[in-house]
């Protein structure tokens, strides 16, 4: 196997680990997008037609934070790619320096991840985003970064991946704390906070390595947002509203001091210094007591996240479940034994809204389904579970809807717009029923984020976001669109409404709030029109629902890492009244709410930016990348250098990659395209690479040099059947390659064989069968690999190579190459996290087409059957999680993520020998693995040790095993 070495550590530190020799990637995106492009001073935003509006009030958001931003961080901007799309319901926004752009889709993200105060979808990912998109351009002056942008632009800007994430994501969430809305920003958010809260106030804080680094396989997965805000906030306030300025320009100044030298610089302190301070600062947290109430439920799992508890019956509960060392999905708990057990695997949507029919024996809810052809493309599937029957029916495909609510013979649910989305109604839940949505209320610009049924199925309650106001609205269903509009029932001045449920009675309705700087529940009583605080959490307590005989509460309180159900009578309220006027909205707060203003500046000049049709031109041909490289031929101890350009287009639709190289007095080239613009796609290669070949023959031995010619095409189909926690997905890639093929010798005149000409053909496929692995499992636990790869060659060839010493010559008979294997994995103790894997894997060849070798364990001592034509091979592997670290430095920035033991066995033989048996081979070792970052490089390293009992050799290696 050739390794590639770029000349600078630097370009290993900061690209993403799994990059590859195709830097650039590409993706396939839904078809009749009919792309658009809106301009402004600073952007260039693409989206698709019927988003004009939506367009331009993004632009608006952007060109209006821009100064305030560049204040922060830096950097400028100019014709600044920013992508907008529609199609994907798995909301997300990001920027990448490679190919230097960002990207958001339309659809608002779900759930309690965001502030609602800070306003509407646009408002909370826009100005968070243009932070990181500032940060990135912000190259310093006269040093490393600067002179690599001559060349390389995007490569520069890689030079802040290396700052740890959560430094980057904590400058971007202060921004949208302190200079949005007013109240507005995850700092000032409950949700966010009330995390670090949690644990700063356990045995169990976070140092000052996991509040910034990327947690690997430990809860919250959000935690180096958390903590990188924190943090940061906290060096403003301490240090002064330029000191995350004054350490990024140090930072891009000296970048391979890393960041913690940098804040040193600026603050006068190491890491660990400012660590014991940030924590002085916060020491106030450390003498509250714990949630006050009923203690949690036993979760028998380990890592749980817990959302959303409803009543099965007055003794069961149900809820989804998210843990380390089980599958995620729907659970089943019962209250008098304590026992729980998954009745339904499957992911949901982010706000976890999903209903139980009036008997309680359905229930419909709504998970994310991947496209089986586009990437990054999910849709809201909307499902019905029959619990009687273990059932499950899809009611929807393509609609889009989630938070699904019975309401009579019909559904009502919500559905994805965009930054938006609208109420619509769904004719009943049985398969013979048309299950096309009808839209029943839009807001418009506004979001509607739950509705909840009452029990007569003629009122509704509706939580909608206006203008950064989250209230609730009491209406009958067949006058949402009247009442609406109105000033709603219930708002906080200084909070969001969440979690609406009704009581049995129709008179009661269950809620969350965090206007008091923490979630709790609230219980609104109609006839009295009061509402009384129901729990005194220390952190948060929500998504609270009343059992069918009214007299308990299920609801989830925050402990720790954990998210854990509770269970307390109604009458254990606390019983706390609130006063009117903390609740009851007046009018001037209900017109005003908190919706952010663009300035009139920015609305004046957005009147003159026209919106057209975008169109690819050949100006992204221009290399994007150019990297100096140096790559081992053939593990001959001899190394090619060059030089390699790459580029794609902003959409990555298309992308190319050329090596240019020098070795043994001769030039060397690979020129590789590929295009995704249609499904699908294809990928087109013309090189002429080197390789060293060791010919033997009765007493004599040389070396020669093999120029490989070639021009191959490939048609690479990638399926995914299914990824809802179970994988299952299909990639068959055909390939035809023209090759001519010329033998050199080493010796100073470097004589050389004529060339022959070759086609080939090659179909290489693989089937991934119902794959599942949970958080903390080192390898799948379930599922099956199929794969396999034909080779054949149509042409032979005939070839002589005169040498100093000899002629040699090669003759090549049309050969065939089969290569297939089956892998299947099993977990005894899935508990644990452990898992085995057992493959029989066989290569079968008229010819030398494949290395035969890539069956056989690293762990031989030796090279195995090397001259075989035919080999199987068998093979074990049972891996044992022993530390889940999940530690790391920060003026180091090394992470140790996990350690493990793994058992290996691998037995190969030749089938077609006679005495196959006794040419067998077997091994069997044990290893010690590692998971860690460098930065954000990844790291699986080992060392094993492997004993060939039938020779009673012993070799310890490091390599894959």
């Amino acid at each position: 196997m050739c390794q590639k070495l770029f000349s600078f550590f630097f370009f290993a530190l900061v690209l993403h680990p799994t990059a590859s020799a195709q830097l650039y990637p590409t993706q396939h995106r839904p078809p009749d997008q009919d792309w658009q492009q809106l301009k402004t001073p600073h952007f260039n935003l693409l989206y698709s037609r019927d988003n004009d509006t939506t367009a331009l009030r993004l632009a608006r958001i952007l060109e209006d934070h821009y100064p305030r931003v560049q204040q922060l961080v830096g950097g400028e901007l100019r014709n600044f790619p920013v992508i907008l799309n529609s199609y994907n319901d798995r909301s997300n926004g990001f920027v990448t320096p490679l190919h230097f752009r960002s990207e958001i889709e339309l659809p608002p993200l779900k759930g309690k991840s965001l502030n609602p105060q800070t306003g509407n979808w646009l408002t909370n990912v826009g100005p968070h985003e243009l932070v990181h998109a500032l940060q990135y351009n912000n190259l310093g002056q006269n040093n490393i970064p600067r002179l690599i942008s001559l060349l390389s632009p995007d490569l520069a800007r890689s030079f802040h991946g290396a700052i740890p994430a959560g430094i980057t994501e904590g400058i971007a969430v202060q921004y949208e704390t302190e200079q949005v809305a007013p109240g507005g920003g995850r700092g000032n958010f409950p949700m966010f906070t009330s995390q670090f809260d949690a644990v700063f106030n356990s045995d169990r804080r976070w140092s000052m390595g996991q509040m910034v680094q990327i947690s690997s396989n430990t809860r919250p997965f959000n935690r180096h947002y958390i903590g990188g805000y924190m943090f940061s906030s906290w060096l403003q306030r301490e240090f002064g509203d330029t000191a995350t300025r004054n350490a990024l320009s140090f930072y891009m100044n000296y970048p391979f001091l890393g960041y913690g030298l940098a804040l040193r610089h600026v603050t006068g302190y190491w890491p660990g210094q400012l660590y014991s301070r940030f924590e002085k600062a916060y020491d106030r947290f450390q003498d509250s007591t714990s949630a006050a109430g009923p203690p949690p439920l036993n979760v028998p799992f380990q890592g749980p996240e817990i959302r959303r508890p409803l009543w099965l019956s007055d003794s069961t509960l149900v809820f989804h479940g998210s843990f380390y060392n089980a599958r995620p999905g729907f659970y089943r708990y019962d209250l008098a034994s304590g026992s729980m057990k998954r009745f339904l695997t499957t992911n949901s949507i982010q706000d976890y809204r999903y209903d139980l029919s009036p008997d309680r024996s359905k229930m419909v809810f709504s998970y994310y389904r991947a496209d089986p052809l586009y990437n990054r493309t999910y849709k809201a599937v909307l499902a019905s579970y029959n619990f009687s029957e273990n059932r499950l029916l899809t009611l929807t495909d393509d609609a889009r809807v989630y938070a699904p609510q019975y309401a009579g013979k019909q559904l009502l649910a919500l559905q994805s717009r965009p930054a938006s989305s609208a109420l619509v109604s769904i004719p009943g839940d049985s398969p013979a029923e048309n299950h096309n949505p009808a839209e029943l209320l839009s807001l418009g610009e506004d979001e509607i984020t739950a509705v909840s049924v009452a029990p007569d199925e003629n009122r509704l309650v509706v939580v909608a976001n206006k203008k950064g106001q989250q209230a609730l609205w009491i209406t009958d269903i067949s006058r949402a669109g009247v009442t609406l509009p109105k000033h709603p029932d219930i708002a906080f001045e200084d909070g969001s409404v969440f979690d609406p449920y009704w009581h049995p009675s129709g008179q009661k309705l269950l809620f969350s709030s965090d206007f008091s700087g923490t979630h709790q529940l609230y219980e609104y009583d109609l006839p009295s029109e009061t509402v009384s605080q129901f729990t005194q959490s220390a952190f948060n307590a929500f998504e609270g629902s009343y059992s069918p005989n009214g007299s308990r509460v299920a609801y989830i309180r925050q402990v720790g890492n954990k998210r854990l159900p509770v269970i307390a009578r109604r009458t254990d309220g606390t019983g706390r009244i609130l006063p009117d006027s903390l609740w009851q909205p007046v009018t001037k707060q209900s017109n005003t709410m908190r919706e952010y203003m663009v300035s009139d500046s920015i609305r004046k000049a957005s009147k003159s930016w026209e919106p057209e049709a975008y169109t690819s031109d050949i100006s992204w041909l221009k290399p994007r990348a150019v990297l100096p490289f140096g790559e081992e031929v053939s593990n001959s101890g001899h190394y090619q250098f060059g030089l390699s350009l790459h580029s794609n287009d902003v959409l990555q639709s298309q992308a190319y990659d050329i090596e240019m190289s020098y070795l043994e007095e001769r030039l060397w080239y690979d020129l590789s395209y590929e295009n995704k613009q249609f499904y699908p796609g294809f990928r087109l290669q013309f090189y002429s690479e080197p390789s060293y070949i060791n010919f033997q023959r009765d007493q004599f031995t040389t070396t020669l040099l093999r120029q490989n010619r070639s021009l191959d095409l490939s048609i690479p189909l990638d399926i995914q059947l299914r990824d809802n926690i179970f994988s299952t997905s299909l990639f068959i890639e055909p390939k035809i390659r023209y090759s001519q093929l010329r033998f050199y010798g080493l010796s100073r005149d470097h004589r050389s064989s004529d060339f022959s000409n070759i086609t080939a053909a090659n179909l290489y496929s693989q089937l991934n069968l119902r794959l599942q692995q949970n958080i903390r499992d080192i390898q799948p636990n379930s599922g099956i690999v199929l794969y396999s790869e034909l080779e054949h060659y149509w042409n032979s060839y005939d070839l002589s190579i005169p040498l100093q010493q000899n002629n040699i010559r090669l003759q090549f008979q049309q050969p065939t190459a089969l290569k297939a294997g089956l892998l299947t994995y099993l977990s005894p103790l899935r508990r644990w996290n452990q898992s085995m894997r057992l493959a029989i894997e066989g290569l079968s060849q008229s010819g030398l087409v494949f290395n035969n070798q890539s069956l056989v364990s690293d762990a031989f001592s030796e090279p195995v059957l090397v001259n075989a034509d035919n080999l199987l091979s068998i093979s074990s592997r049972y891996t044992i999680p022993l530390i889940h670290a999940d530690e790391g430095g920060f003026l180091l920035p090394l992470y140790l993520a996990k350690i493990y033991l793994v058992a290996f066995s691998n037995t190969v033989a030749d089938p077609s020998a006679s005495d196959w048996y006794e040419q067998s081979r077997s091994v069997f070792g044990l290893g010690l693995r590692t998971t860690f970052r460098v930065s954000n490089l990844s790291f699986d390293l080992g060392i094993g040790y492997g004993y060939e009992p039938t020779r009673n050799q012993h070799q310890v290696f490091m390599g894959n095993f």
